[in-house]
C-alpha cells in the first residue's frame, strides 16, 4: 500500500527509481488528479547550510520539508542530474520550501488500484500540476548532446550481494504479504539511504536495483553533473553499501580524508567503475517560474 511507503532522501529525491535521463512528461491531452488542497511555505527549518531534505508520502498526503524548488522540479520530471535542468532564476530555484498537499479520498482510492508503474507516473504528474499551479512553472524539452558516465563491471567482477527472493511490500491483503487476484503486483521493499557530510559520504541499499545506484551517482558533485547509465548488465536486486570522501571531479584528493574517493570506492567496494561517454539526452528548460501563490 502507498500508506506503507515512506521516502527519506538526503540530497537524492525521487518518487520511484527509474532510468536516469528518462523524463516523465504528460501525454498530449492527458489529465491527472490534482491535490485537493496544498500549503506552500518558505522552509520553517533553521538549518543554515544543511542539505537535509525530507519527503513523505503517507496515505493521501504528500509532504516535503526544506526542499529547494530546483529539487522539486527534478522530482516532478524525474530529472537525473542538474545537467538535465536549464533556465529559471537561480535565487528562486535554490530557495527552500515546506509543502503539505492532500489528495481527495476518491482520487486516492482510484490511485491505489493502479499498477505500480502507472501509480508512480501519476504521482510525478500530480507534482508537475502542483508546481504549475502554485509556482507558475512552465517548461519545454530539448535534446542535447551531453558528456555522460557509463557504469560498468570492473575487471575483477562485481561485489554486490544478490537478493534471490525479494520480499514483496505489504498490500491490501494484510501483513501476510499475500496478494489478492484483483490487487496490483506487489512491489519489492527497496530502501536506499544516502548521507553526505563534509568529509564522509555513504549510501546503503537494501533489496535495490542498480538503477537506484546510478540515480544516486548522477547527483554527486564528483561527476560534475554528468548522468550515469547502467551498462553493467546486472539485472535483479541487491544489498550493497558504499563509503567515500566527497570531492569534485576536478579537485585533488586531500591526504586527510578518512575514506577513498568515490571512483576508488566503487571499484574496491562494489567491483564497479565509471567510464566517460557522450550521448543525446532530453532535458527540461524552465520558461517561467515565480514565487508561490498565497495559501
Amino acid at each position: 500500500m502507498i500508506a506503507a511507503r515512506k521516502l527519506l532522501a538526503l540530497l537524492t529525491l525521487a518518487f520511484a527509481i527509474r532510468l536516469p535521463a528518462q523524463l516523465i512528461l504528460p501525454d498530449k491531452g492527458e489529465t491527472v488528479p490534482t491535490f485537493e488542497v496544498a500549503t506552500v511555505k518558505p522552509s520553517s527549518k533553521d538549518l543554515g547550510r544543511s542539505f537535509h531534505t525530507h519527503i513523505w508520502w503517507n496515505d493521501n498526503t504528500w509532504r516535503t520539508e526544506n526542499t529547494t524548488l530546483r529539487d522539486l522540479v527534478r522530482v516532478a520530471f524525474n530529472i537525473g542530474s542538474n545537467a538535465q535542468l536549464a533556465g529559471g532564476p537561480d535565487a528562486l530555484l535554490n530557495a527552500r520550501w515546506d509543502i503539505n498537499a492532500r489528495m481527495d479520498d476518491e482520487d486516492y482510492a482510484r490511485l491505489e488500484k493502479l499498477p505500480n508503474e502507472d501509480r508512480d507516473r501519476t504521482l510525478h504528474l500530480m507534482l508537475q500540476e502542483l508546481l504549475a499551479d502554485r509556482f507558475g512553472l512552465k517548461v519545454h524539452t530539448e535534446t542535447r548532446s551531453l558528456p555522460l558516465f557509463d557504469l560498468v563491471v570492473d575487471k575483477g567482477g562485481a561485489k554486490l550481494q544478490s537478493i534471490q527472493n525479494p520480499v514483496p511490500a505489504l498490500t491490501d491483503a494484510g501483513a501476510s504479504g499475500a496478494t489478492s487476484p484483483s490487487s496490483p503486483a506487489a512491489k519489492p521493499s527497496e530502501n536506499v539511504t544516502t548521507r553526505i557530510g563534509r568529509n564522509q559520504a555513504s549510501v546503503t541499499a537494501t533489496d535495490a536495483t542498480l538503477a537506484a545506484l546510478t540515480t544516486m551517482l548522477s547527483h554527486q558533485p564528483e561527476l560534475n553533473g554528468r548522468i550515469v547509465f547502467d551498462k553493467t548488465g546486472l539485472a535483479g536486486r541487491y544489498n550493497y553499501s558504499l563509503q567515500w570522501s566527497p570531492q569534485r571531479l576536478d579537485a585533488l584528493a586531500s591526504a586527510d580524508t578518512p575514506e577513498p574517493s568515490l571512483f576508488t570506492a566503487l571499484k574496491d567496494q562494489l567491483g564497479l567503475k565509471l567510464e566517460s561517454s557522450k550521448g543525446a539526452v532530453e532535458i527540461i528548460i524552465v520558461d517561467a517560474v515565480s514565487a508561490p501563490t498565497p495559501n
